[in-house]
């Protein structure tokens, strides 16, 4: 099929419009506040942003099984394939899929939002337009939060892992190539799309072993890439909770669901980090790229001077771009 120019469709969206459900994650700790930047209105709803609270924007309503699906602009309901894997609203993957001039690959999306049920895979609706706007397959994955029933460990773990995995069915239905894959997720969803990378090398019978796939690059911005850090007492609450408990007391979880634990991951990497974010610490992203490149990983490691934890959610800016850039080329080399 034909493949276009990236410039062939523009970029949905303007260029500093901050998502819901990043800022207002509740308590204390890394993921738990954000308190940068002033709060901006969500394009994930319809509705005007709800009033901003101290720590930013109110959460965006998580969506209900009875309410219709939410299409990025510049895109229709006849783009998506949905694919579900279980009762809970949030066990489904969405494809969506270029009008015309599709390119040969598959980009799987993570969402982030602390780990909680407030936040769903509308929250990367503008990374889908932006990338199916540029002719790319896009799966848009979502997975149950610690505080959503069945959450938490190890309910987040095998939702998202099955979500991925949905891949597989997506290109068995579209014809896809799916040794064509990149994954790529912001904050925890930047730690869960390097753990789905990851699934390689756990152990039979560990939450998420046994991939049907398995990505061929992958991609973090702003990622909890070292959990194990941020899992003490007095560390990050909500990487506690989507672990079950603190790092020294369930450590043998933190070995399954940690990155940086987990290297080599045997695949090209990408992470990226502002060096003035204030929910994930930069040397969550340093202390990974570290790891992994001693492991014999390649990676490719970009901070961004003054940068804060929200910015890759801007499609427009250079955050975003980059990751997007290098993903493009990752996957033209491979035949995209």
């Amino acid at each position: 099929m034909s493949r276009p120019s990236p410039a062939a469709r523009p970029v949905p969206a303007p260029t500093r419009r901050a998502l819901l459900g990043l800022a207002a994650l509740g308590g204390t700790g890394a993921l738990a506040a954000c308190s940068g930047g002033e709060p901006e209105p969500a394009p994930t709803t319809p509705e005007p942003a709800p009033t901003p609270t101290e720590t930013g924007p109110a959460p965006e309503p998580t969506p209900t099984e009875t309410e219709e699906p939410f299409v990025p602009e510049g895109l229709s309901e006849s783009q998506r394939s949905e694919y579900r894997f279980g009762d809970h609203p949030r066990q489904v993957s969405d494809l969506w899929l270029p009008a015309d001039g599709r390119r040969e690959a598959i980009v799987v999306l993570v969402h982030g939002g602390g780990y909680m049920a407030r936040t769903d895979r509308r929250n990367l609706n503008l990374h889908v337009a932006d990338l199916v706007g540029r002719g790319w397959p896009v799966l848009n994955t979502d997975y149950r939060g610690y505080d959503d029933d069945g959450g938490g460990w190890t309910g987040t773990f095998t939702d998202v892992a099955t979500a991925v995995d949905m891949a597989a069915e997506a290109a068995a239905q579209h014809g896809l190539p799916l040794e064509r894959t990149a994954v790529v997720g912001h904050s925890a969803g930047g730690h869960l799309a390097l753990w789905a990378a990851a699934r390689p090398r756990l152990p039979e019978g560990a939450p998420g072993s046994g991939p049907r796939v398995v990505p061929a690059v992958a991609a973090s911005m702003s990622g909890v890439l070292h959990p194990t850090a941020l899992g003490g007492e007095t560390g990050d609450p909500n990487v506690v909770a989507v672990f079950g408990g603190p790092a020294d007391v369930v450590d043998q979880h933190y070995a399954l669901g940690d990155p940086t634990r987990l290297v080599p991951l045997g695949v090209p990497l990408r992470v990226v980090h502002g060096t003035a974010d204030d929910t994930v610490p930069v040397t969550q992203t340093q202390e990974f790229a570290d790891a992994a490149t001693a492991a014999g990983d390649t990676v490719s490691l970009q901070l961004f001077e003054g940068g804060t934890h929200v910015d890759p959610l801007y499609v427009g800016e250079e955050t975003w771009g980059s990751v997007r850039d290098w993903i493009t080329a990752q996957l033209e080399a491979l035949g995209a």
